[in-house]
């Protein structure tokens, strides 16, 4: 718990199923830390009640002190657990791991409410995130040994999926069929003659720098001669280090479980873009309605009030939009303006939303995200705006434009408006 708390996780330590239970309900954590050890109560089971309750599934589940993975690996799995953490991992690399668990149930939690909202006005039901993709998973396997892949195939079908797998020798063609096709996960095994773990740190960062590889899953596997820096490769971009097994089963279960979270995020998108409907959405920029943007603005208010959370809001200002509308016409200005959004939207994450406010201004809600993190991105987003050169219609020369953006994090007390008014106060 100490390292936790260094790491700035709020932690409260439960002893029974009931009181995790009610702890779950009332207090909404982000992630369960449940010890398979534990002799007071089944983790497993209570991972599969968690992931069961309307209330608590957003929770992300982590299985840890596992000592014997072949055994708990498929109750694990058809529990909906989201880890499985092996004996006594390193510190750094724990917090590695737990994390992009942290984002995913933030992902969670914005899918269920901004899905619940759109049904309010007026757009079409979905199925939510109990609906199944039966598409195989789709894996790289990157090296000259595949010794490994009836292993991996098999671990798949054990749970329930199925998995396919493409084999490439080294990191080089790797790149280019990660350019014509989508993964779920990637897996990179070391040798002595074509991948080098200069190579592997290489491909981990050339990934980690492509927006649509960003949250891809990148396992390394080192050989038994490779002299391999673990805390060098997560800080590469390498999502997990797995040492190989005679029956793979590390590999194995690391691959089933990041692969079925990446389709969780894929997923979770599809039903985001979903809550798109004439009635949520600005008709002319195509993002969302600001009328929207405020209903969940109260709600997530509310939630990070409770939960202890930050909530960053940001507007983005485009004030030459309004001189290209002068000079070329109505038309050239409002293509201008969707293409902002469309920039804007393709750089945040999955679970941020953004509204087309008024005239050239947008807004952006961040959640759970404090106020210099967002400051970070949005400097980011700014300077990629700043010195891109837009092509629009009938117009024959390159555009560009100036940049103004205000933000601010939710204080104690806020009401909507008063966190709109804060984050706007330099641009009006």
């Amino acid at each position: 718990m100490a390292l936790l708390a260094d790491n700035n996780f709020h932690v409260t330590p439960c002893q029974t199923a009931d009181s995790l239970l009610e702890e779950a309900r009332q207090g909404h954590p982000d992630l369960a830390l449940l010890d398979i050890q534990s002799t007071t109560f089944d983790a497993i089971e209570i991972a599969k009640t968690l992931a069961e309750r309307p209330e608590t599934s957003d929770m992300a589940a982590v299985l840890f002190n596992v000592d014997n993975l072949p055994e708990t690996f498929e109750r694990a799995i058809s529990a909906g657990v989201d880890d499985i953490i092996l004996g006594k991992t390193p510190g750094e690399e724990l917090m590695g791991r737990l994390r992009p668990l942290l984002r995913l149930a933030t992902m969670r939690r914005e899918v269920t409410h901004r899905v619940e909202l759109a049904r309010e006005y007026g757009a079409p039901p979905t199925d939510g995130l109990s609906e199944t993709d039966n598409a195989p998973f789709n894996l790289l396997h990157v090296g000259a040994d595949s010794n490994v892949i009836a292993s991996i195939k098999d671990a798949f079908e054990r749970t329930g999926k199925n998995c396919r797998i493409t084999s490439t020798p080294n990191v080089d063609t790797a790149d280019a069929i990660l350019g014509g096709d989508f993964f779920d996960s990637c897996f990179v095994m070391l040798d002595d003659d074509d991948i080098s773990f200069i190579d592997a740190l290489g491909f981990c960062s050339r990934t980690r720098l492509n927006p649509r590889l960003f949250n891809l899953p990148v396992l390394l596997v080192p050989s038994s001669t490779h002299l391999l820096d673990t805390a060098e490769a997560l800080s590469a971009g390498a999502t997990q280090v797995i040492e190989l097994s005679d029956d793979a089963t590390s590999l194995s279960s690391s691959l089933v479980l990041l692969s079925t979270r990446q389709r969780s995020r894929w997923q979770i998108s599809r039903l985001l873009n979903a809550t798109k409907s004439p009635d949520t959405t600005d008709s002319r920029t195509g993002a969302y309605t600001f009328d929207f943007m405020k209903s969940r603005l109260t709600s997530l208010l509310e939630a990070a009030r409770i939960r202890e959370k930050h909530l960053t809001l940001v507007f983005f200002s485009f004030p030459d939009a309004h001189t290209v509308a002068e000079q070329y016409g109505q038309t050239a200005g409002e293509h201008l303006l969707r293409q902002l959004a469309g920039w804007i939207n393709a750089m945040l994450r999955t679970e941020d939303m953004i509204a087309h406010y008024t005239g050239h201004d947008f807004c952006i809600a961040l959640p759970d995200t404090p106020v210099d993190e967002a400051l970070f991105v949005m400097n980011r987003i700014s300077g990629v705006l700043t010195y891109t050169d837009f092509a629009l219609d009938e117009v024959y020369q390159p555009i560009s434009i100036s940049v103004e953006f205000g933000l601010a994090d939710n204080e104690p007390g806020d009401t909507t408006e008063t966190l709109i008014k804060r984050a706007r106060q330099y641009l009006d």
